[in-house]
């Protein structure tokens, strides 16, 4: 069925009773309505699990009283309290579908001029949405696929804590010791990392014996490999630097529990990728993404995490819906733009995965290297693509050949390699 809407009208039974919820922390804001959108009942649950038998009590007994065959719920997405309750509902086989929110508000505010907003009014609103068909066939994630979003969420929380403690310590060691990254190109290394957790102060350094200095680090060091060049170089560099003194016993201790976070962290992002990649291993799909030359396992991880079973979509074409990177045209008054922009009306996490996967591929990968040079260097008349433009294409591109490998449950080939195979 091509018409979408059409298709999701289908999926609301006839005759069945419609419980749209406004999820909150505490208490949930349900309203019942009949398919005709007539109201029947209003009324608060708690978020538990008394709570959710307390409504599904309720519920019934208005099925009953209105003569309905049977219940299905509106589950507003604003913020994660909905989760609970979805997860419930799917556990006891209840149907229910997701509104999104910002449909809702502007819906709400289109038929209230006054812009009347309450907890009731939003729940009633996502009962409606669903009777129009206009709600999100989003599933949740089950076993692995589950894992796997929580751990990449995880994963994606360590690595921006991990930028921001570097960006942070490389800007206290700007004021009070600037000539270290001079010595140290990465001054999060193991080494570089010592010194700042032991004597990041230039002035202490001075007033130490080179050899003393080195073997005071030397004893604190935890790596394998110990850069004593380095360490005389910052020796002598310490004589000379133009550090700033004032407070500077503050900012050293500072350092000292940055550097020890930066380690916490590194060993938390590797255990990280270590559960990562054995959860790639035990989805289905990951052998086939794997075969494609330039992603490695936290790509297929991101990817997986944010898409879900490949078996829940019908076209490829769902898979770049989803992350938003499908070009979206915008014309008016018979004026086109000389672009055409990405909707970015998808999920960010999916882009942000698609993005850094594409990279390596486009670097690594042969085939994708040469159809990104043919679409750069096409002569004008043929609307040539600049650098962006064609990593949004390659995500693209990127998806629908994930979706036809697993779809197909082949392996990926280059084409010079096929054509010998063949």
């Amino acid at each position: 069925m091509k018409n979408s809407t059409a298709r999701k009208l289908k999926e609301v039974p006839t005759g069945y009773l419609i419980i749209g919820v406004d999820s909150h922390k505490k208490k949930h804001a349900a309203v019942i309505v009949t398919q005709d959108l007539i109201v029947q009942s209003k009324f608060r649950f708690g978020n538990s699990r008394e709570g959710f038998e307390e409504m599904l009590e309720r519920a019934r007994k208005e099925m009953e009283r209105a003569g309905c065959r049977g219940i299905m719920f509106a589950l507003e997405t604003g913020g994660n309290y909905w989760r609970n309750l979805a997860y419930f509902l799917g556990e006891r086989g209840i149907p229910f579908r997701l509104i999104n929110q910002f449909t809702l508000k502007r819906r709400r505010e289109g038929k209230d001029l006054n812009r009347r907003k309450n907890d009731f009014r939003d729940a009633q609103m996502a009962a409606e949405l669903l009777c129009t068909g206009e709600f999100t066939e989003t599933k949740l994630p089950q076993g692995v696929y589950a894992e796997l979003r929580s751990s990449y969420s995880a994963y994606r929380r360590l690595v921006k804590e991990r930028t921001r403690i570097i960006n942070l310590l490389k800007g206290l060691l700007d004021n009070l010791f600037p000539e270290l990254t001079d010595v140290f190109k990465d001054p999060c290394g193991k080494t570089a990392l010592t010194v700042l957790s032991t004597c990041p102060v230039p002035r202490i350094i001075a007033a130490m014996a080179e050899e003393q200095f080195v073997n005071s680090i030397r004893a604190s060091h935890q790596g394998q490999r110990l850069a004593k060049g380095k360490l005389h170089a910052l020796y002598h560099v310490a004589q000379t630097s133009v550090g700033v003194e004032a407070g500077g016993q503050s900012v050293a201790l500072e350092l000292s529990f940055l550097a020890e976070k930066l380690c916490l962290i590194e060993g938390q992002v590797d255990r990280v990728v270590k559960m990562l990649i054995k959860l790639v291993h035990r989805a289905e799909e990951s052998k086939y993404l794997l075969s494609i030359r330039g992603l490695n396992y936290i790509s297929v991880a991101g990817i997986l995490a944010e898409l879900g079973p490949f078996k829940s979509y019908r076209y490829a074409r769902q898979l770049v819906k989803m992350a938003g990177s499908n070009p979206t045209e915008s014309e008016s008054g018979g004026k086109r733009g000389s672009h055409t922009p990405m909707s970015k009306k998808g999920r960010a996490g999916l882009r942000y995965c698609g993005w850094t996967a594409v990279i390596p591929v486009l670097r690594h990968n042969p085939d994708f290297r040469a159809w990104a040079k043919r679409l750069r260097e096409r002569p004008a008349h043929a609307n040539p693509l600049t650098g962006r433009e064609i990593i949004g294409a390659a995500i693209n591109r990127l998806l629908r050949l994930a979706f036809t490998l697993v779809k197909k449950q082949t392996f990926y080939q280059l084409p010079q390699l096929a054509q010998v195979v063949n």
